[in-house]
């Protein structure tokens, strides 16, 4: 924080002035507005206590008369109605009472409201008395004492008015103190607002004035310059601030100028050797991605190739020849795509095909402890793909989705044109992955397919998910290729986008 206020005010010195000007006039008008508000407040505080003294007598004058109003009402009716509403005024009156003592003042109206409340207390003893000798049928004794209830009332209300008029003069003199202090305050606003208005505009005047005469120097340098003139005069600024730097930045360059534009030439020759340079850059760029394209090219997995025609053989001892047939025929098919075109394209139609060969492998090996759905539109399978892409995804579907499940694992391959791409999903219902390993694998971070540098028991290619997608990348020249959902427990769905005229289709070489 130190640093930076030490940049901010020493090395910009319009930017210094600029903010001392702001700090200035925002310092002016807060303690302006803060002056304000707190005269303001003390203001609103004092009235509203003089205002509260005054709610506080009406509202104890008006307990004590209708306390007086329903004692009465229930001495002449007995109405039990009375009775109840007489109680209920009556203990508003004690808690009121009670209150009042606990404030220790000697002021003069403090000590009158202290008289209210005592003889509020006597009045209540008297009311309570007639109440309990009217229920007693003790006409004398409640006359009695109705007498002097209602005399002490009238004595309550006496000191109750008495206490109003002494507040209402004691009120009237703040008041009239408060407000000469209110006229003196607005005097004062009204003196420094101006002050600050009057500063501001002078200051502004002068700043602009100051900043505005290089800068209208300057743009009228610049546009002869712009016209072709180079003769312009050189711009004086006298000042020492960042506009004369530019000023002097500025005749530096007009002066050089001509210069230039001698050199312009031999920059021109200068770029086409560039451009060349930088084509052949770009050639270069494109061998060093079709040999990482090559690079990512895996080997097969012998232990695949140990364990299948190991399959085979004890098929063929086990049973006649037709299903050893079919059996060896799809394993040779799988072999022979695995060792050709892998530096060529193919098609989509020849990646499925392949896909069954490997599934009716996988089915005779492990009988129904697989079901190899698919839904294809035929219309759109000879896109043109990189080599050996879906094989290592129905691998990875099965070796790390289903391969632990007793029965009941499912892989389904869809293939559908939405709009101008064609999308291939392939979902299985095994125990799926949690987001971090989706993310790491998306990155590249990981080749899900290798432990301890060495291809995973089961694998026939080597080719992991992240081999699959930085060669569809390559391939395509794009980065939402494929997207991966999947969570723990529900399988996984992997999906790949691939648009139908983002790559030119390759002349076809002769197959083996």
């Amino acid at each position: 924080m130190r640093r930076f206020l030490h940049r901010l005010f020493s090395t910009n010195k319009i930017r210094k002035k600029m903010i001392l000007y702001f700090f200035l006039t925002t310092f002016l008008m807060s303690i302006t507005s803060l002056y304000t508000y707190y005269n303001a407040r003390m203001f609103m505080l004092k009235m509203n206590t003089m205002f509260m003294s005054n709610v506080y007598l009406n509202e104890l004058y008006s307990d004590v008369s209708k306390a007086e109003g329903y004692l009465e009402n229930f001495l002449s009716t007995k109405h039990s109605d009375s009775l109840r509403e007489y109680i209920r005024y009556s203990n508003n009156l004690r808690q009121k009472t009670e209150k009042i003592r606990k404030e220790i003042s000697n002021i003069e109206s403090q000590l009158l409201l202290k008289d209210i409340a005592n003889m509020i207390d006597t009045y209540l003893i008297e009311a309570d008395a007639a109440v309990n000798a009217k229920r007693g049928r003790d006409i004398n004794e409640y006359i009695t004492r109705y007498t002097e209830a209602n005399k002490i009332a009238g004595y309550i209300n006496l000191y109750i008015n008495r206490l109003n008029t002494k507040q209402f003069e004691e009120n009237t003199a703040r008041y009239l103190v408060i407000l000469d202090r209110l006229n003196l305050i607005q005097l004062l606003n009204i003196i420094i607002i101006a002050d600050v208005v009057v500063f501001n505009i002078i200051l502004i005047l002068w700043f602009t004035f100051k900043i505005t005469k290089p800068i209208i120097s300057l743009s009228q340098a610049a546009d002869e310059i712009s016209k072709g003139n180079f003769d312009v005069e050189q711009v004086v600024v006298n000042a020492e601030d960042e506009i004369s730097v530019m000023a002097d930045a500025f005749n530096r360059m007009a002066s050089s100028i001509k210069n230039y534009i001698d050199e312009i030439k031999g920059k021109a020759e200068l770029e086409g050797r560039l451009k060349e340079q930088e084509m052949q850059n770009l050639i270069m760029k494109n061998l060093l991605k079709e040999a990482e394209l090559h690079a990512l090219q895996s080997q097969i997995n012998p232990h695949f190739i140990f364990n299948t025609l190991n399959a085979g053989v004890q098929l063929a001892i086990l049973e006649g020849a037709d299903r050893t047939s079919a059996f060896m025929d799809n394993m040779g098919h799988l072999f022979r795509y695995n060792i050709r075109k892998l530096d060529q394209p193919v098609t989509l139609r020849e990646e499925i095909s392949n896909i069954n060969a490997y599934i009716y492998i996988l089915k005779t090996r492990f009988a129904d402890k697989i079901e190899f759905l698919h839904e294809i539109d035929e219309s759109i399978i000879d896109i043109k793909m990189p080599c050996m892409i879906l094989q290592p995804l129905i691998e990875n579907a099965f070796i790390h989705g289903i391969s632990e499940m007793e029965y009941g694992g499912k892989i389904m391959l869809k293939v559908v044109r939405i709009k101008d791409r064609v999308e291939v999903t392939i979902e299985d219902n095994g125990r799926g992955m949690n987001e971090e390993k989706i993310k790491q694998i998306l990155e590249g971070g990981e080749e899900n397919t290798l432990i301890y540098g060495r291809v995973k028991h089961g694998h026939t290619t080597g080719i992991g998910m992240g081999n699959v997608i930085s060669r569809l990348k390559l391939f395509f020249n794009r980065d939402d290729i494929v997207s991966i959902f999947s969570s723990p427990g529900k399988g996984t769905r992997v999906v790949i986008r691939m648009p139908m005229g983002d790559v030119d289709k390759p002349e076809k070489n002769g197959e083996e």
